[in-house]
């Protein structure tokens, strides 16, 4: 083989082991961008791990009652019951730089992001709960397709306020509810019937 051949076939060889190292990179860093992570940020959202570590506590624990209430069979990050937050946001952290599937992202974008309940969305009206089973008595006989899913609530109170104590629970259970625009028609019958006017600061 003469010595410009050679030489060619060098360069050549050369050129290929660079090409191939160049799509390593290429795909190393695009690997890096198409994550369950980058795609929540760049469609806005905002972890809960952006927060300082005493406020994510307080958001932890608000995101382990949501779950309790609105886990189902394409939410759940796991099988069984979710007692502690810790599980929730173990799961998040392993997940958050996963590269980017559906199913993933569609649990972390309701669990590993900052977001309002229900109770959260009432400060914002200027209202607040109403906790006297005695008022919400009086808000009972309103209810109506509402009253058949609040009367299937047991308590153990009898007598003239057993409807506004039953209310009150629902009030309650509600309250932890996630709010958006999907949720916004029950978040509106929970403010009618749920609330009154919160004192002034």
């Amino acid at each position: 083989m003469s010595s410009t051949l050679l030489k060619i076939g060098v360069v050549s060889v050369g050129v290929g082991s660079a090409g191939l190292g160049g799509l390593a990179i290429s795909s190393h860093i695009n690997s890096k961008k198409n994550t369950v992570k980058t795609a929540l940020l760049s469609k806005k959202y905002k972890l809960t791990f952006s927060l300082e570590s005493g406020e994510q506590e307080k958001a932890w624990e608000k995101v382990l009652k949501t779950y309790k209430l609105e886990a189902k069979e394409d939410l759940k990050i796991q099988e069984g019951q979710v007692t502690s937050y810790d599980v929730i946001k173990n799961w998040c952290s392993s997940n958050l730089e996963s590269q980017y599937q559906e199913s993933i992202f569609k649990k972390a974008k309701k669990w590993c992001v900052i977001y309002s309940t229900f109770e959260d969305k009432l400060k914002v009206d200027g209202v607040t709960l109403e906790t006297e089973a005695s008022t919400l008595q009086t808000k009972y006989s309103s209810l109506g397709d509402l009253k058949g899913e609040v009367d299937n609530i047991t308590t153990s109170t009898s007598g003239g306020n057993s409807n506004g104590e039953k209310l009150k629970q629902w009030c309650k259970s509600k309250s932890d509810l996630s709010y958006s625009d999907d949720s916004n028609e029950l978040y509106q019958k929970f403010k009618n019937h749920c609330t009154k006017e919160a004192p002034r600061q």
